[in-house]
């Protein structure tokens, strides 16, 4: 995708989207807040679902002039502003609050939830996501403020809201079986995200294995949903293939890059012992040379020439 869109084709990116996914069913003909809304692309996509009006909130100045330059859109409008008090927002006043890896960044999480159920509508809906930075897995950030198992995360959210459905979002890898498809450009870069694919896209369906919810890469807390409405959901990139994959080649390459200099190094220092060994024995020859009653008369003979005023070469 074009550099500019902020959306890279990476695996975080679809984490990111499979949540929007989640979310498109509920956004149509409504007010939606996206608070913690990023470079914007998740903003603009749910204006893309029929939302009357969505608000992409963030505290980063460069973010919301990246979003209002890159993802305008006549329904979505963005606001810098702390996560924990939006000022210039009036109390219920969203139908859908979405925030997405926000709450493990801030400094008080539960006063941003706190914030969250003033700015939502009675009945309206909300969707809040956090990592589990307990699982082993590469690439927790350095910057999460705050670490959540999903009894931390669930107990939290209850705090506040007295409801809610959790699920699992789990990263797994994908092999697809197709016939020929062609999707325009257009579609691959955004609106592919936008249309579902048929419930009979895929035949039969093989599943390995799915770890619990505790183990999840990410949790999810929804609120204000009957969870019959709530559908499993699963976002196929090749491009987060792809790159995974390039990843992985790169790293092999420099792996084996240090290893041949490793081995370069081992040689460099055998050599160098090895000289060190000879520099060693010839110091000795050389001293026992310079103690021997031979040198000493040597010496002796030197001093007499010179008082002679003879040659000092021999």
């Amino acid at each position: 995708m074009p550099a500019q869109t902020g959306i890279d084709g990476s695996l975080s990116d679809v984490d990111h989207l499979s949540r929007y996914a989640l979310v498109s069913p509920f956004v149509k003909q409504k007010r939606v807040l996206d608070i913690s809304c990023g470079s914007g692309y998740g903003t603009r996509y749910l204006a893309l679902q029929g939302a009357d009006q969505v608000v992409g909130v963030d505290v980063d100045a460069a973010a919301i002039q990246f979003a209002s330059k890159f993802y305008q859109h006549p329904a979505a409008s963005f606001i810098q502003s702390d996560a924990h008090h939006v000022q210039s927002l009036s109390d219920s006043s969203f139908d859908v609050i979405v925030s997405f890896e926000t709450i493990e960044h801030l400094d008080y999480p539960r006063d941003f939830l706190v914030e969250l159920r003033r700015l939502l509508k009675p009945g309206g809906q909300l969707f809040i996501s956090c990592p589990n930075d307990y699982r082993s897995a590469p690439g927790i950030s350095e910057y999460h403020l705050h670490k959540f198992r999903l009894t931390e995360f669930r107990d939290l959210f209850l705090t506040v809201f007295n409801e809610g459905i959790f699920l699992g979002q789990h990263l797994t890898v994908a092999s697809c079986i197709m016939k020929p498809w062609s999707p325009s450009l257009e579609e691959v870069e955004f609106k592919a995200h936008r249309h579902p694919l048929p419930a009979d896209f895929f035949g039969s369906q093989y599943l390995e294995h799915i770890s619990s919810i505790e183990n999840a890469d990410n949790y999810i807390a929804v609120h204000g949903v009957d969870t019959s409405l709530v559908s499993n959901q699963a976002s196929i990139s090749q491009n987060a293939y792809q790159r995974l994959m390039n990843d992985l080649l790169y790293a092999t390459e420099k792996i084996s890059e240090l290893e041949r200099l490793r081995s370069e190094v081992h040689h460099l220092q055998a050599e160098l012992e090895k000289a060190q060994v000879i520099s060693s024995t010839t110091q000795q020859r050389v001293e026992a040379m310079q103690t021997s009653k031979f040198w000493k008369l040597r010496e002796r003979w030197f001093q007499v020439k010179q008082r002679m005023g003879l040659s000092a070469i021999d």
